[in-house]
């Protein structure tokens, strides 16, 4: 079920969007054409089930804005149609209408008369909207998305309405939402991270077969990170395209705003990263740090060299066999030369995700963790210090998505970053965990012969302490006697 919100830019779509979803989801601000790009949401209404909220962008070129807007109008199921009430109906809006009409769709759409609480009081509401019945829709309301003005009467007036012109042409419809919000979620999660102009929203385009995001050669033109759902081979995809990420200190305003969302989202859904790098410049600096910080997340990667269509075979060679040599600090990490714009390379994408997925949610019995890492300490032992060992009493995996490992040793203090790296390898050499990093901790727990020797050195002291005092006693009786 797709309810789309569309008007002119800065009527007011994006807090109204956010007020429905009940959280923070698109950036609103005061400038004109914050939103760029086309933001979904999927949530639920009581008495209807799982809907999806959709903000359509509001462009200053029209032209382009158009074609957008038609292609919203044909394939909602509800159209929330919004007006600015202090600034009235523009020719913007008009052909909005227009089109809306030649589509039989204005028993389908609720027009929404937004900021009225700006040349009225709250008893003029409905006088207010009155000079809007001309347009002769069934659905007319006044509200302040701001302020929450009429939102209530928002959402029962959207179930009011599906209930009745929707969902009555099939009745097993709301049963099979409500049955499909049960089932556990097998689609596979990936998210396009990268610097700003390598060829994120190209990518998105090119794995939805349709143009969803905008592609210009300016840095910076996807400002909200964008969903998008597919199927492919029988399978089920959610991709999100997010903002470029620039240097912490060059972002700011609207940019910091977006990035901070994007790092939430990462945390929260857990996708698999397609790290996109320009391969006309290379593996840079910055594209090194990003992959630190996603890494810190603990998140299976993938990383796409794209622009390959630019470089000759040679070049195409060259360029892959030196990000493998610069990514020697995580050899689990996929490298795949593409061309998002021709689209080679991506089928290759395809066939690794799944795998990807498997790995990051696999499972390893402890006993046999136990056995393999106890027969590699004594076949190839790590290398310690003099009188340093730190050694491995137990091992378990505590959770997946990221694969977790608590290890007991002997000494915590010992376990070094040559050790951990050991261990990391020890385990992927024998279990695989390709594409994803693994999380290993370390908890302090003391050999049970040690612990016994220790206990029989604190009894040893305490018959020590007793011999003292009975021999100091009876000293103290002989002194009394005499």
């Amino acid at each position: 079920m797709n309810i789309w919100l569309v008007g002119s830019t800065n009527v007011g779509k994006s807090t109204l969007f956010n007020r429905l979803i009940g959280q923070f989801r698109a950036i609103v601000t005061d400038i004109p054409g914050t939103t760029r790009d086309i933001i979904e949401h999927e949530t639920l209404i009581d008495d209807i089930g799982k809907v999806t909220f959709l903000d359509s962008p509001g462009l200053h070129d029209f032209t382009e804005e158009e074609v957008l807007i038609k292609q919203i109008i044909d394939h909602s199921d509800l159209i929330l149609f919004m007006i600015d009430d202090s600034v009235g109906i523009t020719a913007k809006e008009q052909h909005i209408y227009s089109y809306i009409i030649e589509k039989h769709k204005k028993n389908k759409t609720i027009l929404i008369v937004n900021k009225i609480d700006i040349k009225h009081k709250e008893k003029e509401y409905d006088l207010a909207v009155n000079e809007y019945y001309h347009l002769w829709f069934e659905h007319i309301l006044g509200i302040s998305a701001k302020k929450m003005k009429n939102l209530v009467e928002l959402k029962d007036l959207i179930t009011k309405i599906i209930n009745a012109k929707v969902l009555q042409k099939n009745t097993e419809t709301e049963a099979l939402v409500t049955s499909e919000t049960q089932v556990q979620d097998n689609r596979i999660h990936m998210a396009i991270i990268g610097k700003p102009n390598a060829g994120k929203s190209t990518l998105l385009n090119a794995l939805m077969k349709k143009t969803v995001s905008k592609v210009e050669s300016i840095p910076g033109t996807t400002r909200d990170y964008i969903i998008g759902e597919f199927t492919a081979e029988k399978k089920k995809y959610v991709v999100y395209d997010t903002a470029g990420i620039r240097k912490k200190w060059d972002i700011h305003g609207i940019e910091k705003i977006a990035f901070d969302k994007t790092l939430e989202m990462l945390k929260y859904k857990r996708p698999i990263i397609l790290f996109m790098v320009d391969g006309v410049e290379g593996l840079s600096h910055r594209d090194m740090t990003l992959i630190q910080e996603i890494n810190n997340l603990a998140l299976p990667m993938i990383l796409c060299v794209n622009k390959i269509d630019l470089l000759d075979e040679k070049h195409q060679k060259l360029l892959v066999a030196k990000t493998k040599a610069m990514m020697d600090f995580a050899k689990y990490i996929h490298v795949f030369p593409i061309s998002a714009k021709t689209k080679k390379g991506i089928k290759e994408i395809f066939n690794v995700l799944s795998n990807v997925k498997k790995e990051a949610e696999k499972r390893i019995d402890t006993s046999e963790l136990n056995d393999i890492i106890g027969k590699e300490f004594i076949s190839r032992p790590p290398r310690f210090p003099k009188n340093k060992v730190c050694k491995i009493l137990y091992i378990t995996q505590i959770d997946i998505n990221a694969p977790t490992f608590i290890a007991f040793v002997n000494h915590k203090t010992r376990a070094n970053f040559a050790f951990k790296r050991w261990l990391e390898n020890t385990i992927r050499i024998h279990f695989g965990f390709m594409g994803t990093p693994l999380v290993i901790r370390f908890k302090e727990r003391q050999d049970s012969r040690l612990e016994k020797r220790d206990e029989e050195k604190e009894e040893n002291q305490e018959e020590k302490v007793v011999t003292k005092k009975e021999a100091y006693g009876h000293r103290t009786k002989k002194k009394e006697g005499k």
